[in-house]
């Protein structure tokens, strides 16, 4: 009776806003088993109707195609023809805020602001129509019924922002909150005060899924396990918008008792793509998104199957503020796999490898991921830490100590440092109190100033 009130509202509130939640979700269940050509066509046909309403109603886009001699058509014959246009970043975007907005004033009205989490160093202002709105919602739930949710079961929320903002932001919120039987605990603060009542508030309601950064269900998990609470667990466990450690997965699912989704995603684009229940890769949401992996940001090239490259993502349905060829400053790999045993033939993704700022550079002219650092998860005396790469020569390695922690784990991290970058790395170690985390609420446990430097300075 509750799922039928709660469906029954659902509806009732698409009708009062003029939202279609609803519907897109509905859109999203049906679409994700079709055959990969079907989808191919669906997601072709999406983006020439973005690319026709850029030209029309952008005036960024207007001048842009027209200085590289595009045509919105030119993709229905060969989809390479975007290669016309160059990367997004979010330097050109700050540049060219005002003419990357709509002219068309019926859109323009329902459109409102966000801002990035800022994990890369300056937030991104940006603007969302509704339509997106909807779309990120749905994609959203969609992920969730794949670990066997339904529409109003219980789930709850480690998280860093608002699902929504606007001007009757609380009310709206606190509506949706109840249609889709959501609750939330803020990851800004994840105090020992927070964390109890957000414990109490998952024994009272009981929900099935928990949804949040890596970062902050470890440490809930953490939290869960030093107070003997044996009886919080969870079904399935979805961690978003960082980079999922091979070790905190296994943490999380020993506390929990559930499985983990890794679901890949930003604010400013949306759901991009999610495990599924066979848990072999991440399928690629192409109704939403056009993806595509460069070996450099600067060329087309694509990158062959299991090759991490450059992550270059258009939105599909952003008509507001299009984001066409972004660089999401991610790098990852599509995957190797040509079929998953769920039968979506949604396209899969391997492993997302994490921010290019978190990618460690060597003296010898390699790029190293910073997870090399996650035998540190769990590595006993150590309570928090954060490996920074201050130059080429110096990795200051910040940790927060638990208890005691010998010279022979330290050794063994100061090895793990120099195995990675190199045998002339000098490994400093500091031992603060506590590592803040980010003003987003997220968490950064590995820092390469030198990538921070290129990248402030527009170098890849």
């Amino acid at each position: 009776m509750a799922d039928l009130l709660r469906f029954t509202a659902l509806k009732a509130y698409d009708l009062l806003t003029g939202r279609h939640l609803l519907a897109r979700l509905q859109e999203l269940n049906r679409t994700q088993w079709l055959d990969r050509e079907e989808l191919l066509t669906l997601q072709r046909k999406k983006l020439h109707g973005l690319l026709a309403y850029a030209y029309r109603y952008v005036p960024y886009y207007q001048r842009l195609f027209d200085q590289v001699n595009f045509k919105p058509d030119d993709v229905l014959a060969d989809l390479t023809a975007l290669h016309k246009l160059p990367v997004l970043t979010k330097a050109i975007i700050r540049e060219n805020f005002d003419d990357m907005l709509t002219t068309e004033g019926k859109r323009r009205a329902q459109m409102e602001k966000l801002t990035t989490g800022g994990s890369t160093g300056r937030p991104l202002i940006f603007m969302q129509d509704s339509n997106f709105r909807d779309y990120v919602t749905a994609d959203i739930h969609r992920h969730l019924g794949w670990a066997g949710w339904k529409l109003g079961q219980p789930h709850a929320y480690i998280w860093g922002a608002s699902f929504e903002v606007g001007r009757w932001q609380v009310l709206r919120v606190k509506l949706m909150d109840w249609v889709l039987n959501r609750f939330l605990t803020t990851a800004y603060v994840l105090s020992e005060e927070g964390m109890s009542a957000f414990a109490a508030q998952v024994r009272r309601r009981r929900p099935r899924i928990l949804f949040g950064y890596p970062s902050s269900l470890y440490h809930f998990a953490e939290f869960v396990r030093e107070h003997g609470m044996d009886d919080i667990k969870f079904e399935a466990i979805f961690g978003s918008a960082e980079v999922l450690y091979p070790a905190q997965r296994q943490f999380i699912e020993e506390v929990f008792a559930g499985k983990m989704f890794n679901r890949y995603g930003s604010r400013e684009l949306g759901g991009i793509a999610c495990e599924c229940e066979a848990h072999t890769a991440l399928h690629a949401s192409i109704e939403n998104v056009y993806i595509e992996i460069l070996r450099e940001l600067e060329g087309n090239e694509p990158t062959q199957p299991g090759e991490t490259g450059h992550i270059v993502v258009t939105n599909l349905n952003n008509y507001g503020m299009p984001f066409i060829r972004y660089s999401i400053e991610d790098m990852g790999a599509w995957s190797s796999r040509e079929s998953c045993p769920c039968g979506r033939e949604l396209p899969l993704m391997e492993l997302i490898q994490g921010r290019r700022i978190d990618m460690f550079k060597t003296r010898d002219g390699r790029d190293v991921w910073g997870g090399f650092a996650s035998p540190l998860f769990g590595m006993e005396g150590v309570k928090q830490f954060q490996v920074v790469q201050k130059s080429l020569d110096l990795v200051v390695a910040r940790i927060v100590k638990e208890g005691e922690l010998d010279q022979a784990r330290l050794d063994t991290i100061e090895r793990t440092v120099k195995v990675a970058l190199g045998d002339h790395v000098r490994v400093e170690f500091e031992f603060p109190d506590e590592i803040p985390i980010l003003d987003s609420g997220k968490y950064r446990y590995v820092i390469s100033e030198i990538s921070e430097n290129r990248r402030d300075q527009g170098v890849s």
